[in-house]
């Protein structure tokens, strides 16, 4: 029990220290390991602060889903709130304070300070919080919520207009779960032993304090002999609050949506637009039967910007192939993509007439093409997903600015040809912009994707491949298309180049409105060999390094 035999509830060192943290720190981190008193000093927070003695008080004690809540915080917070003549409201999970009345007494029971016991399963439910002043923010397990329910609340609900109350964050948890690595980052990856008041954007100031069931005189010493028996990373993580047992989250740098302070490019899922016809699309499968494995087809096409673009996805439980091949059939005849990309698995034989690939090829009516399944693949496709997510400009070196030799370029020109000639001139060119990150975007249509890539996490016995998880097969078709659009762009530099000349030749259009020459310029890059004309005389062009001379033809 909490409570020492007199009936106070006492402190330990760790609480007494996040207790303390001043109003002028937004945020505090509590925890690390399990059995810290994480919960309960949430609860207390405000009666040991007195803020619930001022009725304009409100703090929003928060899990992530209701049953947490009704099978454990609601008897806990009765040890605490009774006490303090506090009545609550079942059916809207909250606690209200007596006022206090003229005289200095306890008046009315139902106008004094709020408690309420909220969650938050879903980001779209941040909204339900759209109305409210919160003073004190106290989300409870905080690795169990992702980034945007915390800086949406946090950031644009936690505020005050009375200056006797505060406008703070005090945040518990411990590692593991959804939200594992956004909270390293935040709070515990700079300072692990905690007890640093760290300063971020805007003058935001957060500090952890770290704790584990050793600062807890009053842990039942059962459960600490049980978190002895358990896996060596959750061990660890739960009873000596190790942040770095677990990896957490996989791609933390994907974003669905805009966080606070990020730039506009940081955003991957995007409203639909209309994609051009001659733009260069793949299909990519991963089949499943039985739930929560599906047959999964995500479409993707390929933008003069070297982006790809998701802009489709179809999947299908317990349905044949040839059901849902049929209706693939139809997208694939209508668009043409490139490619038609297909688990590499599907070629197995698994006692059947036919393998999986021979049943999809005479469903959608053409040959796929089976995925890589090298050694290292899977590895080396998530790497790969990293780069395609990273929405952060590449860092460019300062280098010395090499002098320009003359002489040189003749003799490169000379001895080693042109190419390399143009590639010595290239080289003192300054690094160009990286304008096209991120490199993927998604269709907001694609709701199966967006999940599977939030819930990649780590192997816990491969730490540098991603689990494999229930309906993970949006992830996996997923790479597969990002893979193959990689190696068109590789393998096809001459199309890709043709496909952003045409895209000039576009922009060009909506600025002249000329059609003739759209048409014109449009058949030159389409049919490149039929409208190129016979030359008739070349122009001498001087290139003059020392003695040298060259001349290069141009044609009419």
């Amino acid at each position: 029990m909490p409570f020492d035999s007199t009936g106070k509830w006492k402190p330990n060192d760790k609480q007494a220290a996040f207790l303390a943290v001043p109003n002028d720190v937004k945020e505090a981190f509590y925890g690390g390991g399990a059995g810290s008193g994480k919960s309960e000093i949430l609860l207390v927070y405000p009666i040991v602060r007195r803020w619930y003695q001022n009725p304009k008080f409100k703090q929003v004690f928060m899990r992530r889903t209701y049953p947490e809540l009704r099978n454990e915080i609601v008897p806990r917070s009765k040890e605490f709130y009774y006490k303090l003549g506090a009545t609550f409201n079942k059916s809207e999970m909250s606690w209200c304070f007596p006022a206090p009345d003229q005289f200095g007494g306890r008046g009315l029971a139902n106008y004094g300070a709020m408690v309420y016991l909220g969650h938050c399963e879903n980001e779209d439910d941040v909204h339900q919080y759209d109305s409210m002043e919160i003073n004190l923010f106290t989300p409870d397990e905080l690795t169990s919520f992702t980034e945007w329910i915390y800086l949406y609340i946090g950031l644009t609900r936690v505020r005050t207009s009375d200056i006797n109350l505060p406008a703070v964050i005090r945040a518990a948890g411990m590692p593991g779960g959804i939200g594992h690595t956004w909270v390293n980052n935040r709070f515990v990856r700079h300072n692990k032993k905690g007890n640093i008041v760290l300063e971020g954007r805007g003058g935001n100031r957060r500090i952890f304090i770290f704790a584990t069931l050793a600062d807890n005189e009053h842990i039942d010493p059962n459960y600490a002999q049980s978190l002895e028996g358990l896996p060596e990373a959750e061990k660890k993580a739960k009873k000596y609050g190790d942040f770095d047992a677990y990896l957490g989250q996989v791609f933390d740098e994907y974003r669905d949506r805009h966080y606070p302070d990020e730039p506009d490019n940081a955003l991957h899922l995007i409203e639909p637009f209309d994609i051009p016809e001659w733009w260069p699309k793949i299909v990519s499968i991963d089949w499943g039967f039985a739930p929560p494995a599906m047959s999964y087809a995500c479409f993707g096409a390929i933008s003069p910007e070297r982006r790809v673009i998701v802009y489709r996805e179809l999947a299908w439980q317990k349905t044949k192939i040839e059901e849902w091949g049929a209706q693939l059939k139809e997208h694939i005849d209508r668009e043409n993509p490139r490619v038609v990309k297909l688990c590499q698995s599907a070629k197995q034989d698994r006692g059947q007439d036919h393998t999986i690939e021979q049943q999809v090829n005479a469903a959608i009516g053409r040959i796929v093409v089976l995925s890589g399944n090298t050694p290292g693949s899977r590895i080396a496709t998530k790497q790969l997903l990293h780069e395609y997510f990273r929405w952060k400009a590449k860092y460019i070196p300062h280098q010395d600015i090499r002098a320009y030799n003359d002489e040189y370029a003749a003799w490169v020109l000379r001895n080693r040809g042109l190419q390399e000639y143009q590639s010595y001139l290239a080289s003192f060119n300054p690094p160009q912009e990286e304008t096209n990150l991120p490199k993927v975007l998604i269709f907001n249509t694609c709701p199966l994707l967006n999940n599977a890539i939030k819930s990649c996490v780590y192997d816990k016995t491969n730490p540098e491949d991603v689990a494999e998880f229930p309906g993970d097969d949006p992830y996996d078709g997923f790479r597969y298309l990002v893979d193959t659009a990689d190696k068109f762009f590789d393998e096809s530099v001459d199309e890709f180049k043709k496909i952003q000349e045409t895209q000039a030749i576009v922009e060009r259009l909506q600025d002249t409105s000329d059609w003739t020459a759209y048409y014109r310029n449009l058949r030159r890059v389409q049919e490149p060999d039929r409208m190129a004309p016979v030359a008739r005389y070349a122009r001498m062009n001087k290139f003059r390094y020392g003695k040298v001379a060259r001349f290069s033809p141009r044609i009419h």
